[in-house]
């Protein structure tokens, strides 16, 4: 702004009639010089007080030292230069007034040094905890991926040698009595890591093979018990593609399994289905077995999903299961539909 006013003051001087040229020109002299006295003030404090604070602040009391010192001496510096600089020009007092002239000028510089020092002082220090909130933001998020990963590796430590070696071992039972229904087994154990292991392995799948997944395990395990379990999918056509956390649908299908319709004499049936509500995925796993009993639902799989989804989806996602109108208990998974 100052720099503006010389300008226009010197253009007018320039411009002007000759009585203006005589009043201005002196004006023009003095404000010149005023700046240059005050930038040769001004740029020791600068420099000496943005070099002190650029230090490392693990340096901790040699920092605060130089800062100090910084604060202190810098005015000194420009006083010296101030006062070069008027006996050079022969604008001011001889160098042999330093003592008056610093005496008055140097503790006001020190103090504005001080207040400069001070105010750039806490404003590092507000960006630097702008940046540690960032930073501990985005390792918040890093580590609800990791757990969220490590829930997914537990559920498939939990489902596949589980599922395996009771598949395994019907078919060795089987072997012996009824090679017919052992065959099928091993045919029907085929497929289901046929569908399985390309995506047991993945980070997403679609709903479309979560409800292949789904099947495999189901058609293994009605050959189990043939006359005790029956099932069906509803799966629209247009939901297919849509991308879903994996293994949480056959987790509730295997949950179904053990906990409805295994402890049940007469068995039961399985209904899996999905549907879109609104804004939500609706998926749906009910069975006909025994219904829900006190300590249900609490499960590791169970608590794996909720925390998936918790760490993915907030209050957008949830799991609810209770008992149904048909005896036994159907488990409700809502995830946002995009």
């Amino acid at each position: 702004m100052l720099g503006v006013i010389l300008l226009l003051m010197l253009a007018r001087a320039a411009t002007g009639p000759l009585e203006t040229q005589t009043e201005l020109l002196p004006a023009v002299r003095y404000t010149a010089l005023g700046l240059f006295h005050l930038t040769l003030m001004v740029a020791p404090i600068l420099v000496a007080v943005a070099m002190a604070l650029g230090l490392d602040p693990s340096m901790g009391r040699r920092r605060w030292i130089a800062i100090g010192a910084a604060v202190v001496l810098s005015p000194g510096v420009g006083v010296a230069l101030r006062m070069l600089a008027r006996e050079l020009t022969g604008s001011g007092p001889p160098w042999s007034h330093f003592a008056g002239f610093a005496g008055q000028t140097w503790p006001r510089y020190a103090l504005l040094a001080g207040v400069l020092a001070l105010g750039l002082e806490v404003r590092r220090r507000q960006r630097r905890s702008i940046h540690e909130a960032h930073q501990a933001e985005v390792d918040q998020e890093a580590l609800e991926r990791e757990l969220a990963e490590s829930r997914l590796l537990v559920l498939r430590a939990q489902i596949e040698p589980h599922f395996l070696f009771n598949a395994l071992a019907s078919v060795r039972r089987l072997g012996d009595s009824d090679p017919e229904r052992a065959a099928a087994m091993l045919a029907s154990l085929s497929r289901y890591l046929e569908v399985a292991l390309p995506g047991l392995r993945g980070a997403c799948a679609t709903l479309g093979q979560e409800f292949e997944l789904a099947r495999a395990y189901l058609e293994v395990q009605q050959i189990r018990m043939p006359s005790r379990l029956a099932f069906d999918f509803d799966l629209p056509a247009e939901l297919r593609d849509r991308e879903v956390p994996p293994l949480m649908l056959l987790t509730l299908v295997e949950n179904a399994v053990k906990h409805g319709l295994q402890p049940s004499r007469r068995g039961g049936r399985i209904r899996v289905s999905a549907r879109r509500e609104g804004a939500a995925l609706v998926l749906t796993v009910a069975d006909t077995g025994v219904g829900f009993a006190t300590g249900s639902g609490t499960g590791t799989g169970l608590a794996n999903i909720r925390a998936r989804l918790a760490a993915a989806h907030g209050a957008a996602a949830s799991l609810d299961i209770g008992n149904n109108e048909l005896g036994g208990v159907t488990a409700t998974l809502r995830l946002p539909a995009r």
